[in-house]
């Protein structure tokens, strides 16, 4: 192994780059004073990883920078590069040739580089020990020094020869393990440190851990619940839509069948009207028996209205009496009862052994709040309000049921008159019926007609309620989902 080259780029007076190649075993550089020798001896040393700059002759980083001149201006990096031939492997690297660069710039930064590639100023350092080269492994002799080696004290002399045998990277490991066994040894220090400050956090932390393994398990539980319930519930929601679309179907073809056998009568008796005008006293019966009808109607659809919102708040109280019943059979742990007995018995026993009222309130105190805790610890996670919904909703249901019953009154009422009109119109068309034989036929059919389709309608009023209460009970479980999805996340909503 031999130098070929030293590039210079920055470095001190070396404002341009600048290439020196080796190519016999010795090479001399000659120059006036200042023209930069030292600088060349120094850059070897800056290349293979000098730190000192003091040796460099320098105070700082920037020191080693060129520093600009009337006719060049200043450089922001330096860099040196050297190359070796490594065709014998002395250096333990697979490459003929070996190129060092080490590049600072004016934020005092570092880089080093082993062709091209970015290295630490460490592998540098075990890369060189092992040819016996390094920052101490190899001796520039300034002027003054010739006598340096014979010299040297026994410390110096030994740290040479160390370096001829290639003892420099043994001795480097060495001090790298001792440093990292130091700081391994500072470590558990601070782990023992740490261990003996965060053990009396432990106990309330394992109580915190409890709390929320109850938690997921309460929570998994909730989870399943709920999907049973929403199976449930939309399994209900979409049967009785089924149901009302069923028979809704043939009711509204039925509606608009009798629409056009009313319109073909009304048609037939308008024309026996020209021939045989009806009586003022017949009209009149037959405008008071059509607004009997209609507040017929009016009270029948009120009634359909009511009952489709009495159906969905009982519907509600049902799963609300449900949950409630749910969570009074709740199971209480037997471990909790034997822990709370036995905390009651010791401070019971505890007071018997005492005379001093203050010890004895400080018991009782004690007592109380170990009852409050168990009875927190059994209640937590219950369904608050339970009771208070279910009130809610009976305070809400009264009014309507009341509603309700008035309506039914009122369509009683309404149905006795119209039932009273029509009889007495009955006696009054058949007073004239024999002179009316043709118009009767067709009031007849009128009535009938009129009839069925008020049946028809009244069916279909009262599908309109189940529809209502339908719709408020889905909203209801849109709201659950919602609220489940909030809770116990989006598990509890993937109930297909």
């Amino acid at each position: 192994m031999y130098l070929k080259s030293l590039e210079l780029a920055g470095f001190k007076s070396f404002a341009k780059k600048t290439k020196l190649e080796f190519t016999t075993a010795i090479t001399s550089i000659v120059g006036p004073n200042g023209s930069g020798k030292s600088n060349v001896a120094e850059a070897f040393r800056f290349v293979l990883g000098e730190q000192s700059m003091k040796t460099m002759r320098s105070k700082r980083t920037e020191d080693l920078i060129f520093n600009g001149s009337s006719g060049v201006g200043r450089s922001n990096r330096a860099s040196v590069k050297v190359t070796f031939d490594n065709t014998k492997r002395l250096l333990d690297i697979d490459y003929d040739e070996v190129i060092i660069e080490r590049v600072i710039h004016r934020d005092a930064s570092s880089e080093y580089s082993i062709n091209g590639s970015s290295v630490r100023l460490k592998d540098i350092g075990e890369l060189l020990s092992g040819a016996h080269i390094g920052t101490s492994g190899h001796h520039i002799i300034s002027q003054g020094e010739a006598d340096r080696v014979l010299s040297v004290n026994p410390r110096e002399r030994k740290a040479m020869l160390e370096d001829a045998l290639g003892l420099k990277v043994i001795h480097l490991k060495k001090d790298e393990s001792e440093r990292k066994l130091k700081k391994t040894e500072d470590n558990l220090e601070q782990v023992e440190s740490l261990r003996r400050e965060i053990k009396p956090h432990l106990k309330f932390l394992k109580r915190q851990v409890d709390k929320i393994e109850k938690a997921k398990e309460l929570s998994e539980t909730l989870k399943d619940e709920y999907v049973k319930y929403f199976a449930q519930e939309e399994a209900y929601i979409t049967e009785e839509k089924e149901s009302i679309r069923t028979q809704r179907t043939p009711l509204e073809k039925q509606n608009e069948e009798l629409g056009k056998q009313l319109q073909h009568a009304k048609e037939t008796l308008n024309a026996l009207e020209g021939a045989d005008e009806k009586p003022q006293e017949i009209l009149t019966f037959e405008s008071n028996l059509q607004k009997a009808r209609q507040g017929k109607d009016e009270q029948a659809r009120q009634l359909g209205r009511v009952e489709g919102e009495v159906r969905a708040l009982e519907h509600q109280i049902t799963l609300a009496e449900k949950k409630a019943q749910e969570e009074d059979n709740r199971q209480i742990k037997l471990s909790s009862v034997l822990s709370l007995t036995d905390t009651l018995q010791r401070d019971i026993t505890e007071g018997l052994q005492s005379d001093d009222p203050a010890s004895l309130k400080r018991l009782l105190t004690r007592i109380k709040d170990s009852i409050t805790s168990f009875i927190t610890d059994v209640t937590t996670g219950s369904d608050e309000g339970g009771d208070g919904l279910i009130d809610e909703l009976k305070n809400a249901l009264e009014p309507l049921r009341v509603q309700k019953k008035s309506h039914e009154e009122a369509l009683h009422k309404a149905t006795e008159h119209e039932e009273k009109l029509y009889k007495e119109y009955q006696a009054l068309q058949k007073k004239v019926e024999e002179d009316r034989t043709s118009s009767r036929d067709a009031e007849r059919a009128l009535f009938k007609i009129t009839n069925e389709q008020k049946d028809v309608r009244m069916q279909i009023e009262r599908l309109d309620g189940r529809t209502e209460s339908l719709r408020l009970i889905e909203e209801e479980f849109k709201r659950e989902l919602t609220e489940a999805g909030v809770l116990v996340g989006r598990d509890a909503v993937q109930y297909h």
